[in-house]
């Protein structure tokens, strides 16, 4: 029995692990351009990328979670999600996003039919946005987007129902539901408090989780239009538009929401506006910006613990710092971290390419979705947080690492599609630099150059103060509590009423 129970444990995580090196090794074999295999599997970069972003994420929330927190739901998602990024054929994927829409919708509780219908209403609506979108574009043609004539096919009829696909799974969870929250409030007697009904139509909190994982997937159909032709001004303006409001929207949400679940979901879901925003801007600097902020989204997901501080893994310090600390490194305030390095990624793109109004939203989104960590701050984190904002500090310092290795091939193979307006130039071991159509640069941030500057620079110092420190003299007072003393009698003699000088005058009578 000990044996299968350490199976049964082990297996999710080995699972996982199996599937995220899979992607690894279809991110290696895709590097150089498309594989296809007709009739159904078409491998690229772009595919490669998100199948590596569905099962990263799949290990990363098996290893922080229990096995029995996630169901056959959960691994039949990925499992078609996977089949989805790695065909051409226009018909099977919106199969998959039907059946993932609907396997998601059966998550709610249906006791109260209403409700469940309403809170289920934001995946349902977009698969059949989608549905409508990429149906139109196999009744002109294009049931493979791979095909020579496919990108005829594309107009703004099917290109609004993609981006409209796109945006319903930014909407919080109970938009649809006339609040902004699955939770209802039930009417309890006057000697107890009122208690949340857990079948109103509320998954439950690993259910919901599982949905806030894989919402970046609805961002893949409308990148992969970029396959089948460039997008005009209008098409990239909509996206754009539409990605820098729900970025502000939900910032500002999250700022005056009075419960702490709903201001972590508009967070975790400000990283998505933010990548549509990027995938909008139609160049290679917003497209990388819009596929990190898909990564760093997942990690928010991911670590963000749905429980009471109260639980047992939970901590007040770890080595010494204070258990604000993740939610600082999570939160995008803090340089160097994973969602500050997504922010500067779309203002650079913004301003590589002339939006500056992006470029400004974004500022005041960074600079605002601060303000709820302040307001949150925790007596104490669980692991999974301090897990999270180590990742978050990783992630970010290793970013011109992400980008070269999983990123810039995504860019090189949707070249086509692109504009020249905003390119991205990455230097493995220094930084990054975001460029304009002329090549010039707009701005720099060195990661791995600075971060290893800084340690450097932090080692000197202390050798340096260790060396030029002077030695204390046996008996003698120390140069600390010398100094100490000098300024508080300075004080005293300053300010009278603080009291007499802890010296005395040498003609004092002590009698």
């Amino acid at each position: 029995m000990l044996t299968i129970a350490r199976f049964r444990s082990s297996a999710p995580v080995a699972g996982a692990s199996i599937g995220l090196i899979g992607a690894l090794a279809l991110l290696w074999f895709t590097r150089r351009g498309p594989l296809t295999l007709p009739p159904l599997a078409y491998l690229d970069a772009l595919g490669a990328f998100f199948v590596f972003a569905v099962w990263v994420g799949t290990a990363l929330s098996s290893a922080l979670h229990t096995p029995s927190e996630h169901g056959w739901r959960f691994w039949l998602t990925a499992l078609a999600l996977t089949v989805g990024f790695l065909t051409s054929q226009t018909p099977v994927i919106v199969a998959v996003y039907v059946l993932v829409a609907l396997m998601h919708a059966s998550l709610l509780r249906r006791s109260n039919l209403s409700a469940t219908l309403r809170s289920a209403g934001v995946p349902l609506l977009a698969a059949a946005a989608l549905t409508s979108g990429y149906g139109a574009l196999a009744l002109r043609g294009a049931v493979r987007f791979d095909a020579p004539f496919a990108g005829a096919a594309l107009d703004s009829f099917t290109f609004w129902f993609v981006l409209l696909a796109a945006v319903i799974p930014l909407l919080p969870s109970g938009a649809l539901a006339g609040d902004m929250g699955f939770e209802t409030i039930s009417h309890s007697p006057p000697t107890r408090p009122a208690t949340r009904v857990a079948d109103g139509g509320m998954p439950s909190p690993h259910a919901r989780e599982s949905v806030d994982l894989f919402a970046f997937a609805w961002l893949y159909p409308l990148m992969r239009l970029y396959t089948l032709s460039p997008w005009n001004e209008g098409w990239s303006f909509a996206a754009m538009a539409l990605g820098g409001g729900a970025m502000l929207w939900l910032t500002l949400g999250a700022l005056t929401a009075t419960v702490r679940s709903h201001r972590a979901e508009r967070h975790r879901r400000r990283m998505l506006a933010l990548a549509l925003a990027g995938i909008g801007l139609s160049s290679g600097a917003g497209l990388a910006a819009g596929c990190y902020a898909v990564l760093v989204s997942m990690l928010l997901v991911v670590t963000e613990d749905p429980e009471s501080a109260t639980e047992l893994n939970s901590s007040a310090t770890v080595w010494g710092f204070p258990p604000s600390v993740p939610s600082w490194l999570l939160s995008g305030a803090f340089p160097m971290t994973a969602p500050f390095i997504a922010a500067w990624m779309i203002i650079g793109a913004g301003a590589a390419g002339g939006v500056t109004v992006l470029t400004a939203v974004t500022w005041l989104t960074m600079l605002v979705g601060a303000l709820p960590t302040v307001i949150d701050t925790p007596a104490i984190t669980s692991t999974r947080r301090w897990i999270g904002g180590g990742i978050s500090l990783a992630l970010g310092i290793a970013s011109p690492l992400v980008v070269r290795f999983l990123i810039q091939p995504v860019i090189e193979q949707l070249q086509g599609g692109l504009s020249v307006y905003g390119d991205i130039n990455v230097w493995p071991w220094i930084g990054l630099t975001m460029v304009n159509s002329a090549r010039t640069g707009i701005t720099t941030l060195p990661t791995i150059g600075a971060a290893g500057l800084m340690v450097v620079l932090s080692a000197m110092v202390y050798l340096l103060s260790r060396l030029l420190r002077p030695k204390p003299e046996i008996g003698s007072s120390s140069p600390a509590s010398t100094a100490s003393d000098e300024v508080l009698n300075d004080l005293c003699r300053a300010v009278p009423w603080l009291g007499e000088a802890t010296t005395k005058a040498p003609d004092h009578d002590t009698r």
